[in-house]
């Protein structure tokens, strides 16, 4: 987050007048592991740091390691339910809650941190993912069939066209339930699903991807022949890096397996961790296939009764 002078002052300036350094510095830990106030500020041990300089330094560091969000949200706890058994009072609090909404975030109370409003900004982390934090993550992998054949045989610009008409489809439908296109590498990509129902939310823009690319075939498409894809849904731990290419590991890994060997092209393959807590109305449109021994896979395709 791009964080405006004015909200830098003013949530300096609530500190200063609320804290003294020692809590000061004991917050900045909880979220910057063993900080050091002396050391970031260049004072000399035996110097006591002044209240304003300490709320200035903080304020800074929290902006530069990207913990300024929830160190706010640490603050409105430490003011509302209070932290060690004491209740804070902060000055301009509402200002910098304002301030913050202003930015297109708002504060979740049952999260207990800001999440980016989704009508006016999005971005990778959904406002409050921390780097080198694990999370669960539900996946959504979709890849082009036939990319080799399709580039020999067609122009291009008309490839081109295409492979963004897809990434375009696939784009709208992730964020319209609040995922996020973590990559795209011409011929597919991974999009992530976190925040609410994330399992969910993954299967049902899937299935709306099915739909719409069986709609956009039926009109010929801009290649004038159907463009055939795969796609998989898998989920698990992951540990968040904006550099979103360092986000590997064996989920990814199993991802990308259950994509390429067991999904049939114009379909989309669930895995059993995901189906699992899916909802039942969901579940039931799915299909369960055999995949090894006592382990099952569901798909879910667009098929017409003969």
């Amino acid at each position: 987050m791009n964080v405006r002078p004015k909200i830098r002052n003013l949530t300096t300036r609530s500190l200063a007048q609320s804290m003294d350094v020692n809590t000061m510095v004991h917050f900045a830990r909880r979220l910057i592991r063993n900080y050091d106030l002396h050391e970031r500020t260049g004072y000399p041990p035996s110097l006591s740091v002044a209240n304003r300089d300490a709320a200035r330094q903080i304020v800074e560091d929290m902006v530069k390691s990207g913990h300024f969000l929830q160190f706010v949200s640490l603050l409105i706890d430490a003011a509302g339910d209070g932290i060690a058994g004491r209740k804070y009072r902060f000055s301009d609090l509402e200002k910098i809650i304002t301030g913050i909404e202003e930015e297109g975030f708002a504060y979740d109370q049952s999260r207990r941190s800001f999440l980016e409003n989704n009508g006016t900004r999005r971005m990778s982390n959904w406002g409050f993912l921390r780097e080198g934090d694990e999370y669960l993550f539900t996946f959504l992998r979709v890849d082009i069939v036939g990319n080799s054949t399709l580039v020999r045989r067609h122009p291009p610009e008309l490839v081109k066209t295409a492979y963004d008409d897809l990434r375009s489809i696939v784009t709208t439908v992730v964020e319209r339930r609040n995922g996020r296109v973590w990559s795209w590498e011409g011929d597919g990509g991974v999009a992530a699903f976190h925040v609410d129902d994330a399992s969910t939310a993954a299967t049902l823009a899937g299935m709306e991807c099915i739909h719409e690319m069986f709609l956009y075939n039926s009109t010929g498409g801009a290649l004038g022949e159907p463009l055939r894809y795969r796609i998989a849904i898998h989920n698990g731990q992951c540990e968040y890096h904006p550099q979103i290419e360092s986000i590997q590991g064996p989920v990814i890994q199993k991802l990308a397996e259950i994509e390429a060997k067991h999904t049939k092209p114009d379909t989309l393959t669930i895995s059993d961790t995901v189906f699992l807590s899916l909802e039942d109305t969901v579940a039931r449109c799915c299909e369960p296939f055999v995949v090894g021994p006592a382990t099952y896979y569901y798909r879910y395709e667009i098929r017409f009764d003969t």
